[in-house]
């Protein structure tokens, strides 16, 4: 029963999208897969899968190594440190548009707390939303700040059950502090690490809120990753069969991601 209600809007978007109307509400007609012909032929949506691998790739990097930081310092905090294992969670239950409010705030070129601390140092601060690049970098900071809480409870819950002799161990070997947890703590904790790799690549890869509130899609296009523009192909333009289609190459995207993440694990043994 639950494997039928998850498959039937996937089902029902991959057969509205073999059809298409002149209008909304109109007569359809089945067209195949010509959505997915023209898309696939359109340099802006080319260039849109591209910004998304850049949105995606830089948040699976800045969010898995802050994740990796964090949850090694929240598996350490003794005593009252730790109540900061459930504050952890505070940013995840912000929603995306109060987020951009904050980030948008935060990196204001006049008066944003970001500027006033490179100016401390001497810095000129940059206008971050005006700069195609610094755009990028602020949305794809702001991103992994909203997803980030989830990640880092994943990897602590993989180190909570590492075994501590196994660390004791390595220390009486001689290893440091960084070798026991390169080379014992990580690979122990490699699912984990897997499941919080695939959350960043879901949740960034199908993101709106945070993006369209930051800077929707500016400046001159810089943030319009494919969540954008399904959400102006079905409610700008009202071409509901072809944002259709657009979903179903977005929930592809993720599935190959998926799987190739899941490969990757296999092949090097992690977990096992």
């Amino acid at each position: 029963m639950v494997s039928v209600l998850l498959a039937f809007p996937v089902l029902y978007a991959i057969w509205g999208s073999l059809f298409d109307t002149e209008f909304l509400g109109g007569q359809q007609e089945f067209v195949g897969v010509q959505h997915y012909l023209d898309l696939f032929q359109d340099a802006d949506f080319l260039w849109a899968i591209a910004r998304s691998l850049i949105f995606v790739s830089g948040c699976l990097i800045l969010g898995t190594s802050l994740a990796l930081v964090f949850a090694f310092a929240l598996n350490k905090a003794a005593g009252f440190l730790r109540f900061a294992r459930g504050v952890t969670i505070v940013p995840y239950l912000v929603s995306g548009v109060a987020t951009a409010v904050m980030f948008r705030l935060l990196f204001n070129k006049e008066f944003g707390q970001v500027n006033r601390t490179l100016e401390f140092f001497g810095i000129e601060g940059p206008s971050w939303f005006s700069d195609p690049v610094l755009a990028m970098v602020a949305t794809i900071i702001a991103q992994v700040w909203s997803d980030l809480p989830l990640a880092v409870l994943l990897l602590l819950g993989g180190l909570q059950t590492v075994d501590p002799s196994l660390l004791d161990a390595a220390e009486v070997d001689g290893a440091t502090g960084w070798h026991r947890a390169w080379y014992v703590s990580i690979p122990l904790i490699a699912p984990q690490l897997v499941l919080s790799t695939v959350w960043f690549s879901y949740s960034t890869l199908t993101s709106l809120g945070v993006v369209l509130a930051l800077t929707g899609g500016g400046p001159v296009d810089a943030t319009r990753i494919l969540p954008i523009v399904l959400y102006e192909t079905a409610f700008r333009d009202l071409r509901t069969h072809e944002a259709l289609a657009i979903a179903i190459v977005i929930l592809t995207f993720n599935a190959l991601l998926t799987l190739i993440y899941v490969r990757i694990s296999r092949r090097y043994d992690l977990g096992n």
